[in-house]
């Protein structure tokens, strides 16, 4: 490895301007990836379409169409129901009926025109007739479609299994409808969960950029007041580049941007930094005890290329763990993290060697010498001071480090729960509010879909058993406000009880296909069973939903699944907070094997994976005393965790492996160790915490808690770092240093 090292820093040193052409060149070579990059905020982004849930919906969405489009229509009811914007509702229903993309329309605009058609005329006198009972009530044929007496619903089903970008144009145009013909004295407004996804979309774009901008502002303060050498800011430059080429691999490679692999942004600039500042570090320290500039680049890459390249493979094997995610957003972001850490990995390597070598060439080494002394020389004193402090009160302080894990892993159990899209988003977004303000109006809080597939599924024995289930449901739930099923239908035509076969057929066949095809498909082997309940976070829907499946006792060969978008976005909270503790596990156990196969010590490697499962304790108690839930970024934060943490364990057991090998015993090589890379390691975590604390300013609660719990996360990384482990190390080789002795004695 020493030999490698060595050719490569000779090759990086002969070759300079190769690299800088080569990365000029892949720079330019990657814009155009960038405007190939696509956004992903739906379902397709949170669930896998291999996964069985998403299966069954296609199937389901291909028989009875996609999430509704609600209009709702605010005014008089007599406004509404005028004849002239009767004429507008009717010319609506017209155009959405022939249009491929729409499959039904559900309004009273229907009901009065059929009310029209048998009273053989038309006017405002046949209108309120069907309007209104003879209390002057809203009559019970048409209270489904008017909630109270200012608001009307309509219910536009598209075609299923569109695109995000298909059913966003398809409300779109619904809007666009309305505009162009408006009401006399009605306010319509077009609610779907495509305007809603498209919403949080251009929201994260949006605000990713802001905190882009405050990211590289608070970095480039961070570097210039702490990382005192020469092109202080070449670190930064470096990790612009090496973003620059991950994102446009990323448009190459068609991996879309989702609300995770947005945040890689920020996090690949607070992480691939990282390299950088090492690096550049140890080519400062090399230029006070070199002869030539040469010699300086030589000696430090030959160095740190072995140790920063441990930490490079450690943090790989974090961010690939991510891979056995089951929700492709959280796969695409730790794949894209592990290809931006490798990149940053390279280009520190190769560029900022390259440019740091044709910048200080021409200059005198002693100039060089002198100032890197001077720079050096104050941060170097306080950490040393601190080095021997911590090794000084080992004893007290792993005890208190201890309880903290033990009281980390306790309330790990009690973190709470949030992936509900609505309340991890900004809440004063339009398109929410409207959401909420229907829901007041209406009462609901959404569907629970379920499909049922058998042979036949409208067998009299087959009705019966979907008509006691729903009852059952319905009295034991008071969640549910009401039920629609191919059961509900039957029963009511029939009065109440499920007819035999014969008078089936015939109420089938004599209702309205509009209300067939809601519930039934085509071929009687599908039906579709619908539960409207009031508004429930997330949590307790995912609750509901399981219940109702364990309660349905579906007869032999009878099938229910869980669809629609309820059951998609509870079906997330177990792979992606389920999977949790499995994916640190792994992680931790990958990242274990590689360094014992690298170390080849057991002692090295218990010592570098031990702070990482403590510092993951420490979080889960920070996050449980702050009030962070458990969202699709906090999730993974064990996982990023584990890649800083280890990262900064093998920087400073490299040091301090080399300062033993240069004769010094293991106390005074540790105060070495975290005197000399200690500075590197500070300031790689304060722009780090630079990086990630610039998430706290974000609306999107989801960011802002993950930038709260990762700046935590990697501060405790920092702390436990240069305070906790230097004593225990120093502790242990010691006491091995002391049975080694007894046993040749």
């Amino acid at each position: 490895m020493t030999r490698i090292s060595q050719a490569l820093a000779r090759f990086i040193e002969r070759r300079p301007w190769l690299f800088i052409i080569i990365a000029v060149l892949l720079s330019a070579a990657a814009v155009p990836g960038l405007t190939m990059l696509e956004t992903e905020t739906g379902f397709a982004a949170l669930v896998s379409p291999d996964a069985k849930i998403s299966q069954d919906n296609a199937r389901y969405q291909e028989q009875f169409g996609g999430e509704p489009i609600t209009v709702l229509l605010e005014g008089q009811l007599d406004d509404i129901f005028s004849v002239g914007n009767l004429a507008i509702l009717s010319d609506f229903e017209e155009v959405v009926s022939h249009d491929e993309r729409y499959r039904a329309v559900n309004s009273p605009v229907g009901l009065l025109r059929m009310a029209q058609e048998k009273a053989g005329q038309a006017g405002q006198t046949v209108i309120e007739s069907v309007l209104y009972d003879s209390e002057g009530a809203v009559s019970q044929l048409m209270q489904p479609f008017i909630p109270d007496d200012e608001h009307v619903i309509i219910v536009v089903t598209p075609q299923g299994n569109m695109s995000d970008e298909e059913s966003l144009q398809a409300s779109k145009d619904i809007e666009e409808f309305f505009s162009t013909h408006p009401m006399d004295g009605v306010n319509a407004e077009v609610i779907s969960g495509s305007k809603l996804v498209d919403a949080i979309s251009t929201g994260i774009g949006n605000n990713i950029t802001i905190l882009l901008g405050l990211s590289v502002a608070v970095m480039m303060a961070i570097l210039i007041f702490m990382f005192r050498v020469r092109w202080r800011l070449l670190s930064l430059i470096m990790v612009g580049v090496s973003t620059l080429w991950t994102f446009g691999l990323m448009g190459y490679l068609s991996v879309p941007l989702t609300m995770a692999t947005m945040a890689v942004l920020p996090i690949l600039i607070g992480l691939g930094i990282d390299f950088s500042i090492q690096f550049h570090n140890r080519y400062q320290e090399e230029v006070t005890k070199s002869r030539t500039i040469g010699e300086a680049i030589i000696t430090s890459i030959s160095r740190m290329f072995p140790v920063v390249g441990i930490a490079l493979l450690a943090t790989i094997i974090g961010f690939i763990t991510l891979y056995i995610s089951e929700v492709p957003m959280i796969r695409d972001f730790g794949m894209v993290l592990a290809i931006g850490i490798v990149i940053s990995y390279m280009v520190a390597l190769f560029l900022l060697h390259s440019i740091v070598y044709l910048a200080d060439k021409r200059t005198p080494i002693n100039r060089l010498k002198k100032a890197a002394k001077e720079a050096s020389g104050r941060i170097e004193r306080i950490l040393l001071r601190l080095g021997r402090l911590a090794i000084n009160h080992t004893l007290w302080i792993f005890i208190i480090a201890v309880i903290f894990a033990v009281g980390g892993g306790i309330v790990d159990h009690w973190l709470p729960t949030n992936t509900d899209y609505e309340e991890l988003m900004p809440q004063d977004t339009p398109e929410l509010i409207q959401l909420r303000e229907a829901r007041e109006i209406t009462g609901s809080g959404g569907t629970i879909h379920f499909m049922v597939e058998a042979d036949d599924v409208t067998s009299p024995a087959m009705l019966n058993w979907l008509q006691q289930y729903q009852d059952e449901a319905v009295s034991s739930h008071p969640e549910i406000i009401s039920v629609n099923s191919l059961a509900t239908l039957v029963g009511e035509a029939a009065g109440g009880a499920i007819p035999s076969q014969t008078q089936i057929d015939a109420i089938l066949e004599n209702t309205p296909p509009l209300y067939v095809a809601q519930v039934l498909s085509a071929d009687h082997r599908t039906a579709s069973i619908s539960f409207n309940i009031k508004y429930i976070p997330l949590e307790e829907t995912h609750d509901l939903l399981q219940l109702l499946q364990e309660e349905a006792h579906a007869p032999a060969g009878v099938n229910v699944s869980p669809v629609g978008s309820l059951a998609l976005g509870a079906s997330t909270m177990d792979a992606i907070v389920g999977a949790r503790l499995t994916m640190n596990l792994i992680c931790l156990g990958a990242v274990f094997i590689i360094l014992l196969l690298v170390y080849r010590r057991l002692g090295s490697t218990v010592f570098t994976i031990i702070p990482v499962g403590a510092v993951i304790a420490w979080s889960s108690l920070d996050m449980y005393l702050i009030g962070i839930p458990l969202n699709p970024l906090t999730a993974i934060l064990g996982v990023l965790i584990i890649g800083i943490c280890t990262e900064f364990m093998v920087l400073l057991m490299g040091r301090y492996e080399e300062e033993k090998r240069s004769g010094l015993s293991p106390r005074d090589a540790m105060v070495t160790a975290i005197s000399k890379i200690g500075r590197a390691i500070v300031t790689t975590a304060l722009t780090t915490l630079g990086g990630f604390g610039v998430l706290i300013a974000s609306n999107f609660v989801m960011i802002r808690d993950f930038g709260i719990a990762t700046v935590v996360g990697v501060f405790l990384c920092l702390i436990i770092t240069i305070t906790v482990m230097p004593g225990l190390i120093v502790w242990y080789d010691n006491w091995r240093s002391k049975r080694l002795s007894r046993k040749s004695g």
